[in-house]
């Protein structure tokens, strides 16, 4: 409920602030159980924009750096986020991560681990693939663009939910999990064509 209260009244903010097209929602808005979400990462806002642009609550994987201060951290756990360390695996991201895809419910993930402003396959984790095939879950890409200024125009289109892993045979290998990353990655930037 505190969920949909807050993006209520952001929704209504992001509408006021920029002009807001969102592109293929129905692909995110009628999946059914656990879903990874992954996009590109320009801006703070990102987050903001996903999350007034589906019907589905999205639980973000943050830096633990945000939830340093009790305020914060209080409220972005009472939105569902959690923090994650980047600095190396983050077993307690997770294990929270499977909670959230377990319960059926859409895990938001800036694969790149920062924001960035042009396409590099090296900056793909592998980390997604790995959640993912432990879930056993699909991914559905999306890509947000435009300039993030007063009335600017910013669009986000959803790709296709997909399995990555449905070539993986037997236990994969970390090597494989990048690759995968990649093509993730790869599927992101392919969006922002359209």
């Amino acid at each position: 409920m505190f969920y949909k209260i807050v993006v209520a009244i952001l929704k209504v903010l992001v509408f006021i602030i920029f002009d807001l097209e969102i592109h293929n929602e129905d692909n995110i808005n009628k999946t059914k159980g656990g879903l990874i979400a992954c996009g590109n990462h320009t801006s703070m806002i990102d987050p903001v924009i996903l999350a007034v642009s589906t019907k589905r609550q999205i639980h973000f994987m943050g830096k633990k750096e945000l939830f340093d201060k009790k305020v914060f951290g209080y409220l972005f756990r009472k939105l569902g986020a959690f923090p994650v360390d980047r600095e190396g695996v983050s077993m307690s991201a997770i294990k929270s991560s499977l909670a959230v895809l377990k319960n059926n419910e859409v895990l938001g993930i800036f694969p790149e681990g920062t924001r960035v402003k042009q396409y590099d396959e090296n900056n793909a984790k592998p980390g997604i693939a790995l959640i993912a095939n432990k879930a056993k879950v699909n991914i559905m890409p999306f890509y947000i663009k435009g300039p993030y200024k007063f009335r600017g125009k910013i669009k986000i289109y959803f790709g296709e939910e997909t399995n990555y892993l449905e070539n993986l045979e037997g236990k994969a290998k970390a090597e494989e999990y990048g690759e995968i990353g990649k093509q993730i990655l790869k599927d992101i930037y392919s969006l922002s064509d359209r």
